[in-house]
């Protein structure tokens, strides 16, 4: 088993109001990918949150270690005009000693891309592009909200390959999703039910360093 960079144990928040929901607990190693399935409502979203830091917990414990997580929700970002170059240059001069730009487009397979305008990239060249600007601060731990929603098969086994291989370099990662087939690739999932309640889990928590 990978070292453990992920550690959620009782945790219980707020999803879609304030009505407290149940525990959840998983764990995920480094090198390993953790998948959370569940349908709309189940608090997939407010676990990523409180994992990285931007909700609070009504009880148990979201522990994160070696740094700060980077984190891709769904929604995604916009960056009308600009190349990918340009959008990932920029975002390194906000970020303390950032990952070079050459590496983060050759993690996530942009490197023939970068003179690109953004509004040429295809679907998943956007999420890859969201991929490579959470890369730039070298974070161990990787959180995405529904990383394959909106791609078709092609576009979706582009990221699940990126995701794979930053896995493989050692990134813990964690992932919801809505459905299975994207889930069952993952070394591990969770299982949340309406109620944010662990209703299963399988797998590992990740592979060996």
């Amino acid at each position: 088993m990978g070292t453990s960079v992920i550690e959620i144990r009782g945790l219980r928040t707020r999803a879609g109001g304030d009505t407290p929901r149940g525990g959840v607990s998983l764990s995920v190693g480094r090198g390993g990918v953790h998948a959370v399935l569940g349908g709309r409502g189940a608090g997939k979203t407010s676990l990523l949150e409180t994992v990285a830091g931007r909700r609070r917990a009504v009880a148990g414990s979201a522990e994160v270690r070696g740094g700060g997580p980077a984190v891709v929700w769904r929604e995604g970002g916009l960056f009308p005009g600009l190349t990918v170059a340009e959008v990932v240059d920029t975002w390194r001069r906000w970020t303390l000693d950032p990952l070079t730009r050459a590496e983060a487009l050759r993690l996530t397979g942009l490197t023939g891309r970068s003179a690109v305008v953004f509004e040429r990239l295809d679907a998943a060249e956007r999420r890859l592009l969201d991929l490579a600007l959470a890369l730039v601060g070298r974070s161990d731990v990787l959180l995405l909200d529904e990383p394959f929603a909106g791609l078709d098969a092609s576009a979706a086994a582009r990221v699940r390959d990126a995701l794979r291989s930053l896995a493989d370099a050692g990134t813990a990662v964690l992932f919801t999703t809505r459905h299975f087939d994207e889930a069952c690739w993952a070394d591990g999932v969770t299982v949340l039910d309406a109620g944010f309640r662990l209703a299963g889990i399988s797998g590992h928590e990740g592979r060996a360093a």
